[in-house]
């Protein structure tokens, strides 16, 4: 595989530039560890060695129940997983008799009080957690531990989202691939490679066209992931992260982009049943299991971000009581902000409004979605 340019470092960048430059274009970046240094994760989960501090994540998070992947064993598209008080994941790791590797823990679920850091502020417009957080049903806000050789298999993140990682210690290597490629790493049973540097080339025949970004993400660097790009992570030593999935105006086309090839793939699956009552609402069904969220859930989550644009049109503040919205920067919250992500949303409300499959599904999803478009249609005026 022929490896593409570099991922720009940057020690300093204003967020104006990291919206023009990144964000909006979908490239990724890394923020130098100054960007993080005054994370409390920084200074007590680690020793003075730049090791974790195994006794001080015992006595934090000890009896906390954790998710825990097998490195070793392959289970579908992902790794075999189980769950074990943290005490027992740092005793298995500190023996590394095994490559296991805590992973998608949502450790700011613990009822301990101990805030370990705050979104970088680039980072900071969190669409995604803003809206799970106000319902109280979900987060996307991570911890990953394990030891040298813990990894994770190829993969594009959920809702294709964007994610962000930040190594409290520790080095993680990283292989990004840009969108429009998944032709060379899908196999004719449409299976994707599950280990970019380990597969059969039978299988995947073209996979060495790849155009790829590679990286080696140092400690206390956060890299910024963009929307649909496929990666592959290896720890390189004891390496501890903190991690987001996230979104924002700038991929929420891509997110109704592939919620509509998910909804395609669910009816080609479904095809022979096509002409079954409420095939529709059953494709919608499936497409919720599978993708996580369906049109209408798609649709909720739109116009929750877009009440709550229209309510600062009108000059109301943010509720109260959202740890993610109290840590937005102020820059993506000003009028010229708030007028583009209501103008994106729009935009997005009509791609969803002229999709054909959005008038199929029952419960005037097409009457709602107008509704929407009319109220940010007035709310913009009041931003001229």
């Amino acid at each position: 595989m022929d490896a593409m340019a570099h991922v720009e470092r940057r020690e300093e960048i204003g967020i104006d530039e990291f919206v023009r430059r990144f964000l909006e274009p979908n490239v990724p970046l890394i923020l130098a560890p100054s960007h993080t240094s005054h994370w409390p994760a920084r200074q007590d989960w680690v020793t003075s060695e730049g090791l974790p501090d195994f006794g001080r994540l015992a006595a934090l998070y000890g009896a906390e129940q954790v998710p825990v992947a097998d490195c070793d064993t392959v289970y579908f598209s992902d790794q075999q997983r189980t769950t074990m008080a943290m005490s027992e994941f740092i005793s298995q790791w500190q023996a590394q008799t095994q490559r296991l590797y805590c992973k998608d823990w949502h450790f700011t679920r613990s009822p301990s009080s101990y805030q370990a850091y705050a979104p970088v502020p680039h980072l900071s417009n969190d669409w995604l957690n803003i809206y799970y957080e106000d319902l109280g049903t979900d987060d996307f806000r991570f911890c990953y531990m394990g030891g040298h050789g813990t990894w994770t298999p190829f993969h594009e993140d959920v809702f294709r989202s964007y994610s962000w990682s930040a190594n409290i210690c520790g080095e993680k290597r990283w292989i990004l691939v840009p969108p429009g490629q998944t032709h060379l790493f899908t196999d004719r049973l449409g299976n994707w490679v599950h280990n970019i540097l380990d597969y059969d080339q039978r299988a995947f025949p073209r996979l060495g066209e790849l155009k790829k970004f590679e990286v080696v993400q140092k400690p206390g660097e956060a890299l910024f992931v963009p929307s649909g790009w496929w990666h592959q992570v290896l720890n390189v030593g004891h390496t501890i992260s903190i991690n987001h999935n996230w979104s924002n105006e700038f991929n929420l086309q891509r997110m109704y982009e592939r919620l509509a090839q998910d909804l395609g793939n669910v009816k080609h699956a479904l095809r022979d049943v096509t002409d079954m009552d409420g095939f529709d609402d059953h494709a919608q069904l499936v497409l919720r299991a599978d993708s996580g969220i369906d049109y209408r859930g798609f649709f909720a989550f739109v116009r929750h971000m877009a009440t709550r644009y229209m309510k600062l049109c009108a000059g109301s503040p943010p509720p109260a009581g959202n740890w993610t919205v109290d840590h937005v920067d102020s820059y993506f919250t000003s009028p010229a902000s708030v007028r583009r992500a209501l103008e994106k949303i729009d935009s997005v409300l009509t791609l969803l409004a002229s999709d054909p499959d959005t008038p199929k599904i029952s419960g005037g999803l097409a009457t709602e979605i107008s509704c929407l478009r009319s109220e940010i249609k007035e709310a913009l005026l009041v931003t001229h």
